[in-house]
């Protein structure tokens, strides 16, 4: 019994049978009363009617797929229930109707019908159509229920995705490792030059503020992370001189439009890590755009030794692009490396 109750009764297509006989056998018994059979009646009679009230109840449920292929619910949801009201009315009328005159011409020596047969018709079709309306009224709600529960699920896994995408990029920011250089730069700038200490620190402190505010935030503006990306490399200038050279080349409706947070600064700590900066190879980024994208574009010097690309930054950028814009990024690596946003207004 316990088997029965939790393998077999809470399984989906068992649960559909479960509910159509019943539904179907109601509707049969309900025209039983409009359906008046010559000679005695009987259990017989009832057991007829139940079992083609079932048929009409699975004739129902089978033809919404082909209903909801030509008219889909979430397109046209009006036309989709007037149709399913029409339709599941004149085929449960084709289906009562064809065997009700089956029946008559198999017992050739009884009339199913005692009254009127025009009145009975006309009865039993009033009684499909009220049966049809009702079905389609709750089959809509059930229907409309379950997709904005699907789209509210969808909804919050899609924000919980982004969350833990920009959570990945703050991880990156806040690494031992680049805090372990930082706090080695600090200590070295205060025994040569104070005032490029004092420079240092400013920018460290609003580098962090920045990712401690904005890592929350799906988007932020151009203008912000391009003020966060300056105080990025003058953290970099200050460990590695100036052989870092930051072009920048955006219009101001540019400077408006909307970015993931911390997008550039990867792009550039990306450029930063695999390439040797030196007075022989200096690096030059040049962030600007080109026909509705933002373009950052960076040559290639010495490639670090023991350094493989595994492009995360890369695919959480992309990834993060996904879930805002039907817009992908563009990357092309050949004597340049260059990566295309699309602008997001």
């Amino acid at each position: 019994m316990k088997w029965i109750s939790k393998d077999f009764l809470y399984q989906p297509h068992v649960r559909k049978h479960l509910l159509l006989i019943p539904i179907g056998f109601l509707l049969g018994y309900l025209g039983y009363g409009f359906i008046h059979f010559n000679g005695f009646q009987n259990t017989w009679e009832l057991l007829y009617t139940a079992i083609l009230g079932i048929c009409i109840a699975y004739t129902a449920y089978f033809s919404n797929s082909a209903i909801n292929t030509m008219i889909p619910w979430r397109q046209q949801p009006g036309l989709r229930l007037l149709a399913g009201i029409l339709i599941h009315t004149l085929l449960s009328a084709v289906l009562v109707y064809g065997t009700l005159w089956g029946y008559e011409r198999l017992y050739s020596e009884s009339s199913l019908f005692v009254e009127d047969t025009n009145d009975v018709l006309i009865k039993i079709g009033i009684l499909l159509f009220c049966a049809a309306l009702v079905y389609n009224v709750i089959y809509f709600a059930i229907y409309s229920y379950y997709h904005y529960s699907k789209g509210q699920l969808l909804a919050l896994q899609l924000k919980r995705k982004q969350t833990q995408l920009q959570l990945n990029a703050l991880k990156s920011q806040l690494s031992p490792h680049f805090l372990f250089n930082s706090m080695n730069t600090l200590s070295s700038l205060f025994q040569k030059d104070t005032e490029k200490a004092e420079t240092f620190i400013r920018a460290l402190g609003n580098s962090y503020e920045y990712v401690l505010n904005k890592y929350d935030d799906p988007l932020v503006t151009v203008g912000e992370e391009l003020t966060f990306v300056n105080s990025y490399c003058v953290l970099i200038r200050t460990r590695f001189g100036e052989y870092l050279t930051l072009d920048l080349n955006l219009p101001a409706q540019v400077l408006e439009s909307k970015i993931p947070p911390l997008t550039l600064q990867m792009l550039v700590e990306n450029a930063v890590k695999h390439n040797v900066m030196g007075p022989s190879s200096p690096l030059t980024l040049t962030i600007g755009a080109d026909t509705g994208k933002i373009t950052v574009t960076n040559n290639k010097t010495a490639k670090r030794p023991k350094m493989e690309s595994l492009r995360i930054g890369l695919r959480n950028i992309a990834s993060r692009y996904e879930l805002l814009t039907d817009k992908t990024i563009e990357v092309t690596d050949t004597d340049i490396f260059k990566v295309q946003l699309p602008i997001i207004t």
